[in-house]
């Protein structure tokens, strides 16, 4: 799939980002939305009183939404029963919906087109986030985003290319061809550098660095998809 400048969209970094954690495995796929990247985000794109949702019920996206002032709908996935890990302090702020993202599928659903903002990290093929719906069909996740955002409302989605056995996956552009088929538009692409800049140099963050991080390399850096709603 044509980059980000071959369709006209604006590349922006941003830099001194953590690291995502690895999951499971060596080979986990580049990882869930953190904690630093989602609160960057929120403050980007919202503002305080917005919605925000959490399609996939990502603990890292209620919390810092509801830290940042914003109000949060998390979307638990068929088959879980809570989101575990939350502070007290984000309690009041957050509504939590279980049956995941295709709840929001419903006609006459009182959440559709109320969020000024959607934040998912990595779904479908080649994807083995540790989050919960990491997994998740993402024509039925990005659908839902979709559906969720009011006009003008922005998805932002947080991925990677991981390298499998030699053969590199473009998670990214598998995310903007399911994001664009729901019908957002694909408006910036954003680097999160997992280092700080320094001159000439570039010093990684240590969850980059460490052996269990990455099977073959250090992962440097994510992507983050922005996408708006007409």
């Amino acid at each position: 799939m044509p980059g980000p400048a071959e369709l006209g969209v604006p590349v922006t970094i941003w830099p001194g980002l953590s690291a995502p954690v690895a999951g499971h495995s060596p080979a986990a796929c580049p990882g869930p939305v953190t904690a630093a990247a989602a609160a960057r985000a929120i403050t980007a794109f919202s503002r305080p009183g917005d919605l925000v949702a959490a399609p996939d019920g990502s603990p890292a996206v209620i919390e810092a939404a509801a830290a940042a002032g914003r109000r949060v709908l998390g979307l638990i996935p068929a088959g879980e029963h809570a989101v575990t890990g939350l502070p007290a302090s984000a309690a009041p702020a957050a509504r939590l919906r279980p049956g995941g993202p295709g709840r929001l599928l419903a006609p006459g659903d009182p959440d559709a087109g109320q969020a000024a903002l959607a934040i998912t990290g990595c779904h479908g093929p080649g994807c083995c986030s540790p989050e919960p719906g990491g997994g998740d069909d993402p024509a039925l996740v990005y659908a839902a985003c979709q559906r969720v955002l009011a006009p003008g409302g922005v998805l932002a989605v947080i991925t990677a290319s991981r390298a499998d056995g030699g053969q590199l996956a473009d998670l990214a552009g598998h995310a903007v061809a399911a994001a664009r088929a729901a019908g957002l538009v694909y408006a910036q692409h954003i680097v999160l550098v997992h280092a700080a800049i320094d001159g000439d140099h570039l010093t990684p963050d240590p969850a980059a660095t460490a052996p269990a991080s990455r099977a073959g390399g250090t992962q440097i850096h994510s992507d983050l998809l922005v996408f708006t709603k007409p």
